[in-house]
């Protein structure tokens, strides 16, 4: 089974990384947050990629390391949506 690469593009000191959720790193702040169904929510996880990684070295260390961060962000958002859907339930009854 072929893994899908996930993409990921470098904007001044933030990081985005997916497409669809969206995971945006602030290398500077560690102020990150995942964009799921138009909505900014904060991800509250540290992301900790070095410089020389950034810079293309040792490019598959870099994927792997994507790969993770974006995984658990999934997740994240996931569960947050599957929240936010049964508070919706909840509040509407």
């Amino acid at each position: 089974m072929e893994t899908k690469k996930i993409e990921m593009r470098q904007e001044g000191n933030r990081l985005i990384i997916g497409d669809s959720p969206q995971l945006i790193v602030n290398l500077d702040s560690q102020e990150n947050y995942i964009v799921a169904e138009g909505k900014k929510r904060p991800y509250r996880r540290e992301v900790a990629l070095s410089r020389d990684l950034l810079e293309g070295k040792r490019r598959n260390v870099l994927e792997s390391a994507v790969d993770y961060y974006y995984d658990q962000a999934c997740r994240v958002a996931e569960g947050m949506l599957v929240a936010e859907a049964y508070r919706n339930k909840v509040n509407a009854k």
